[in-house]
């Protein structure tokens, strides 16, 4: 049950009682709009029973400083509500209520959001009115002012450009109202109307006064929805028909390999145009992905396992940073709670996932190419080494990068759906630097921007960079093995010590802690200084060469290690890896440790990467020399592998697929443990279900496609059949 508030006190008529769909007012206390905006209790003004209809109508006062066309507008929908004209009330009820005394309240966290209804608003539409119904959300902020500003100074704050200057994801965690209004009404009339009411006042106890933010990205009408979902431009007509092309080409190669089957015998070899044609093959691929034999040569199958829970771990990051994303929690006070308990570390730190990943490209890179030197005498093949790299990540990455960019947008509406359409530009205006694998460098805006589309792939850039450079490691290692090593080993000392400098001379926090304000306009600094940065991340690719030229050299022999340094080393490494995870939390709380000591944010913020990969090194070390007991039984599991194969793709699409499902949400969430539980699992089974469309439309086709032309004899392979 919801109160209407008045100026001083509350009278029990004025309950309106608000159901999911709808406001129910009595019918003998209803209050009559007027010309200027004011509703009376049965037409007598009364002061202490008065109550404002511009907290769902802002611009219907006629001291709203809004456009001449909003405001005749306004009034006639006033008029219409006064009568209870049914496309009136429906706009009534669908608007939010904007309630001063909530927003902010003694400086605390609690927010107020009131999201209205967004599908009945814009549904509004009659033939007696030249406008229709419009969906705005407002957002409010707080701005320091000193005793000696002016109202005019107030007024010049909200400046038109905010959302283009310093606007970033963290705008959507503000309080929030829904208003439905005409749509001849642009959101500055919305804000003008708006600081006409709470522009002036000042926090209880605190010199901040309440600032106004709206914007015509959170301006939806029908007509506006439906000219985004219809309209296609050139490019986006194009790549539909690469889609549908490819999609023709995958089911006649499924058509033809099956029918196939029954017409020519396995012992008859294929022409090229036919091994061409089934790299495509649907059937095939699909009994390729769900294979759960192996070649042991080729592969360390406790890496599956690493490989497939580490993408869930990344999944889980990504699904709990979505409030901070849209606005989507309720209850904020007790989902920031949360982050001072000793379990949520894990989901907080999931970050090192990506060093994780860093480590496996670096052990699989150095295995691979000195296995290669091994049969080749020495011999470098800068064609080989290289260009099939690049073919092998860029197909898959390639045909998501072309869907965000002209299917993504097209698929759903919300209050929120300006952020799809955001990223959607974002990615359109940068794809070449994806493209290229230079896009942790050149990108068209800040780290914490909702205009930053696509950023989770910085990952895939810096993999990239450190893969053109390994070789300067690889190769000495595997010639020269002592000068290797101390080669391998300064250049490790030299990246931390690059890393330090940054931290100092930028005064960086330790890593991403989202509970300590004090830090939050820092992480723009620490994203291009540190997190993005190729060199700084470094280490832990480095530690995976020096793992992969370890295990290369180490390969069919039998490694005896004494049971106690065997016990030793999983507890070093049980204890490194819980160190990382809880060492900032004690710095959690910025109320109860205002300032983290110098020392420990910096030898955290350059070690913890390089501490977390040793862990899982040794667990690595330990599996593959048969030290790993349960944990490689467990990580060797067989189920793994084929969710592996999908781990490229889930990587992909999970942060794409979090922010639709985000953006579509029409209300607010209770946030509870159950909550997250259940949905977390929901996301990760579409995702998968994506990654296995992408796996046998794209990725797979074009692995084969790689091995059929690109092969080590220069020869087609034959089509292996399972």
């Amino acid at each position: 049950m919801n109160t209407i508030w008045t100026t001083k006190t509350w009278n029990p008529k004025l309950v309106s009682f608000e159901s999911h769909s709808a406001t129910y007012i009595d019918e003998e206390s209803f209050m009559f709009p007027t010309a200027n905006g004011l509703i009376y209790e049965n037409g007598n003004r009364e002061n202490d029973e008065l109550y404002w209809i511009d907290s769902s109508v802002p611009t219907g006062s006629t001291t709203a400083n809004v456009s001449e066309n909003c405001l005749q507008h306004t009034q006639e929908y006033l008029e219409a509500l006064r009568s209870r004209q049914s496309w009136a009330v429906k706009m009534y009820e669908s608007s939010g209520r904007l309630v001063e005394h909530l927003l902010y309240i003694d400086g605390s966290e609690n927010v107020h959001i009131e999201s209205g209804l967004f599908d009945d608003c814009i549904s509004v539409r009659s033939d007696p009115i030249a406008f229709q119904g419009q969906y705005c959300t407002v957002f409010f902020g707080l701005k320091p002012v000193t005793n000696d500003q002016s109202v005019d100074d107030h007024e010049t704050s909200s400046c038109d450009d905010y959302w283009t200057s310093e606007e970033n994801v963290y705008d959507n965690a503000k309080p929030a109202v829904g208003f439905c209004l005409p749509s001849s009404c642009t959101a500055k009339d919305l804000r003008s109307a708006i600081n006409q009411r709470v522009g002036y006042r000042v926090t209880k106890g605190a010199n901040f006064t309440i600032t106004v933010l709206a914007s015509e990205n959170n301006c939806y009408t029908q007509e506006k929805i439906n000219i985004n979902s219809t309209t296609f431009d050139t490019f986006t007509r194009a790549v539909l028909s690469v889609f549908c092309l490819l999609a023709f080409l995958v089911l006649s190669a499924t058509v033809h390999d099956a029918w196939s089957k029954n017409e020519v015998s396995n012992d008859s070899p294929k022409s090229f145009a036919l091994q061409l044609l089934h790299c495509f093959s649907a059937q095939r691929n699909c009994r390729l992905l769900l294979s759960t034999s192996e070649d042991a040569k080729s592969s360390l199958s406790c890496l599956h396992g690493i490989r497939v829970l580490g993408s869930f771990w990344l999944v889980l990051l990504h699904f709990s940073g979505m409030g901070t994303i849209v606005r989507q929690i309720y209850n904020k006070p007790m989902a920031l709670r949360s982050v001072f308990r000793w379990e949520a570390q894990f989901v907080a730190h999931a970050t090192f996932v990506v060093d994780t990943f860093f480590l496996l490209s670096g052990l699989l890179v150095a295995l691979g190419q000195m296995r290669y030197l091994d049969q080749n005498n020495g011999f470098f093949n800068i064609k080989r080494f290289y260009i099939r790299r690049y073919l092998r990540l860029t197909p898959a990455y390639a045909f998501v990068i072309m869907f965000i960019i002209t299917v993504f947008p097209h698929l759903g509406t919300g209050p929120d759906w300006n952020f799809v359409q955001r990223v959607s530009q974002s990615v359109r205006s940068n794809w070449y630097s994806h493209l290229l694998y230079i896009n942790n460098y050149v990108f068209p805006t800040r780290f914490t921007s909702p205009d930053f589309g696509f950023g989770e792939t910085w990952y895939l850039a810096c993999d990239m960079q450190m893969f053109w450079i390994s070789p300067l490691f690889i190769y000495p290692l595997w010639r020269w093995k002592r000068a290797g090593l101390i080669w391998t080993t300064f250049s490790v000392l030299t990246l931390f010590g690059i890393s330090l400098n940054a931290f100092i001379s930028y005064d960086l926090p330790a890593t991403i802690q989202l509970s300590r304000k004090s830090e939050l306009p820092k992480l723009d600094a620490f994203a291009n200084k540190h997190y993005l940065d190729t060199f700084a991340r470094m280490p832990p690719y480095i530690i995976g060469i020096l793992l992969g030229w370890l295990l290369h050299k180490t390969k069919n022999k039998k490694i005896h290690i004494n049971k106690c340094l065997v016990a030793g080393g999983w507890i070093l490494a049980t204890l490194f890896g819980l160190l990382v995870i809880y060492a900032m939390f004690p710095y959690v709380d910025e109320n109860a440790v205002p300032v983290i000591n110098p020392f420990v944010r910096f030898s955290y913020g350059v070690l913890h990467h390089s501490v977390w990969v040793i862990t899982v090194g040794w667990v690595i070390f330990a599996c593959t020399h048969g030290y790993g007991g349960f944990i490689n039984r467990f990580l060797s599991w067989k189920v793994f592998l084929p969710l592996s194969r999908l781990s490229y793709g889930v990587y992909l699409t999970n942060l794409s697929f979090i922010l639709s499902y985000g953006a579509n949400t029409r209300k607010p969430l209770y946030i509870s443990d159950m909550y997250v539980a259940t949905t977390y699992f929901g996301i990760l089974v579409s995702v998968s279900a994506i990654s296995f469309f992408i796996f046998l439309f794209v990725d797979m086709p074009f692995q084969n496609l790689d091995k059929l032309l690109f092969s080590e004899n220069s020869k087609a392979l034959k089509t292996k059949e399972t």
